[in-house]
């Protein structure tokens, strides 16, 4: 079976996590944590860097850290068809109001509407998708942006890296991404009255007195050996970006000439982060068909994010009256696209596409 994903290590790579276990710091405390996150200011361009324990917890210290700053925030502009922890990190204390934008059918990224009426919106790239937040910031210039990064590390926007020009954003580090710790997320803004809070918010509310809290906080700390494992993963990013970069180009190139595939459009200004190839068959009438058949040709996929109402506890979010997300949610996938996948076997994923296309009335 060809794997959706697999992350890549080198001997170097793992010494790192070897060094950190024997060093005896093995929980929040230890070198690499730092080390970390000078590396991710120097390489992206980020001003404030905070590790966390997953991407998910990265995104709710976005959401805290957005109430903290703008109190009176009632509703936020969310888009559809993306994973759930993207929604759930602004429900879990505060209930904000969820107003869910359609999707851009071509780009499968939010479709913001243009409104002096915008107060936040939530900015997600999808399949490492890079939308334009420069831009959006010009038409919407009373708006806040924030952005859940955690599937666009790496992309870029009008020569800046993704998640550097909004009010925070998030990253994750979970063995599917580009860069890994196995899980672990990091926290990133310009603000530094929000990275003291959302850091406070990390690390149990302590304050500058040990085990003295002033606040309630969570214990979100990313621990050495996991940053360790980040630590390596940083050294190998270029090897690593364009072994995937090639794979893409690769895939685009092939399937544009194949007349039911459609593949994401890539916004004017913007860099792919390359993250997960996700692939659209016009006309296809559900994932199940598409994972039936790929399977039996030995060949893992995972289905588009659905609809944000698809969700059981999300259902009462108001509907968007369009057929865009019920449409990418049936006829896109994504596809293997790990940084050592075989152009043997992504050949082979290429002719399974034709053929499964082909055989569609």
């Amino acid at each position: 079976m060809i794997p959706i994903y697999k992350p890549y290590f080198t001997d170097k790579s793992l010494s790192y996590a070897h060094e950190a276990l024997q060093s005896g710091w093995v929980s929040s405390l230890g070198k690499y944590k730092n080390l970390c996150e000078e590396k991710l200011k120097e390489m992206f361009g980020y001003k404030y860097v905070l590790l966390t324990n997953n991407g998910t917890s990265a995104t709710y210290l976005v959401a805290k850290c957005l109430q903290y700053k703008y109190p009176s925030v009632e509703y936020i502009t969310v888009p559809n068809n993306v994973y759930v922890a993207s929604y759930n990190a602004f429900l879990y204390d505060k209930e904000f109001e969820l107003l869910c934008s359609t999707t851009d059918i071509k780009t499968w990224n939010i479709k913001v509407p243009f409104s002096r009426d915008l107060a936040v919106v939530l900015i997600v790239h999808n399949l490492g998708n890079i939308i334009n937040v420069p831009k959006l910031k010009r038409q919407n210039p009373d708006t806040i942006f924030i952005e859940d990064n955690c599937e666009g590390i790496g992309g870029k926007y009008e020569g800046f890296y993704s998640g550097t020009q909004s009010l925070c954003s998030s990253l994750s580090f979970f063995s599917n991404k580009n860069i890994t710790a196995g899980e672990g997320g990091a926290f990133c803004t310009e603000d530094e009255d929000l990275y003291n809070y959302a850091n406070l918010i990390h690390g149990q509310g302590q304050s500058n007195k040990r085990y003295i809290h002033n606040v309630l906080g969570n214990n979100f700390r990313m621990t050495n050996i996991q940053a360790a494992i980040l630590y390596g993963q940083l050294e190998l990013f270029k090897e690593i970006t364009d072994r995937k970069e090639s794979i893409f180009d690769y895939y685009r190139k092939e399937l544009s000439t194949i007349e039911k595939v459609k593949v994401q459009e890539i916004e004017e200004g913007t860099t792919h982060s390359n993250w997960m190839f996700g692939v659209r068959i016009r006309g296809n009438k559900n994932y199940e068909e598409v994972n039936k058949y790929f399977n039996s040709k030995g060949i893992e996929t995972r289905p588009m994010f659905y609809p944000i109402w698809y969700h059981e506890h999300l259902k009462n979010i108001e509907r968007v009256y369009d057929s865009v997300p019920e449409l990418l949610s049936k006829e896109c996938f994504m596809l293997p696209s790990y940084p050592e996948l075989k152009k043997l076997d992504q050949n082979h994923i290429i002719e399974t596409i034709k053929k499964y296309s082909k055989g569609l009335k």
